[in-house]
């Protein structure tokens, strides 16, 4: 079972043609098929969107940050989202840190932000 966790985020890391590490810069601007990964507390996540009409189809990829740097552990996840135009996505973690990813103009690009939860929740929408 990890042996197959660890090959299906290395091929999301092969599929995936251009890759950006997220640094503390915030919020990140991605266009359609780039990917980008970053680590929340103990996790690691991977993500890319594709446009469809005025969608961003979001993908994004979880796992658990082992020894070594890899993505390891019981815990890897992947999941899809339609975001439409203008709408945000949040995902909240364990680790107290929320993953804001808002789908732009004419899904041509998606902002992704890592807020912490106690800020991000007051926030007005």
């Amino acid at each position: 079972m990890l042996l197959r966790k660890r090959m299906i985020l290395g091929i999301a890391f092969a599929v995936i043609p251009s890759m950006t590490r997220a640094a503390a810069a915030s919020p990140l601007i991605i266009k359609p098929l780039q990917g980008v990964s970053f680590d929340i507390g103990t996790k690691r996540a991977v993500s890319y969107f594709l446009s469809d009409d005025d969608t961003c189809k979001l993908t994004l990829m979880l796992a658990e940050v082992a020894h070594d740097n890899e993505a390891n552990g019981p815990t890897a996840a992947r999941m899809t989202i339609a975001v439409e135009v203008g709408k945000t996505a949040h995902l909240d973690t364990a680790a107290g840190k929320s993953l804001e990813f808002q789908c732009q103009a004419r899904a041509q690009a998606m902002s992704i932000e890592v807020l912490n939860r106690a800020a991000s929740e007051r926030r007005p929408e």
